[in-house]
């Protein structure tokens, strides 16, 4: 893995993740898999509120999942990622021979919000 894994948004507002990851198609099923131990570890940390990973309703030749996970604020986010037990996972993941995985991942906040009216 060549990006920094721990976040540094500084920020006490609310933050949501937003990545993608993008593997074989025929690595798909076995990646969900191995994403679930990542998860689970970033789930029971403090600031943690949801995630969700999609996946693309048509195949083509490779899985291009996005990853969207929402925290109380960046603080939380930055706290969580500097867990060692999430980086040893997620260095895990990455070095699987079974996967070929590359990911995009970024940091956001909501600037507009729309509800039914």
């Amino acid at each position: 893995m060549s990006q920094s894994l721990e976040s540094g948004t500084g920020t006490d507002e609310p933050v949501t993740v937003i990545k993608s990851y993008t593997v074989p198609a025929d690595e798909a099923d076995y990646f969900t898999v191995v994403y679930q131990e990542n998860a689970r570890i970033m789930a029971a940390q403090p600031g943690f509120l949801r995630s969700r990973l999609h996946r693309p309703l048509a195949d083509a030749p490779e899985t291009r999942f996005v990853h969207v996970a929402e925290w109380t604020s960046g603080i939380a986010l930055d706290e969580a990622t500097a867990n060692p037990e999430w980086h040893a996972s997620l260095q895990r993941m990455f070095d699987d021979p079974g996967l070929h995985i590359t990911s995009e991942p970024a940091g956001y906040r909501v600037v507009v919000e729309l509800h039914p009216s």
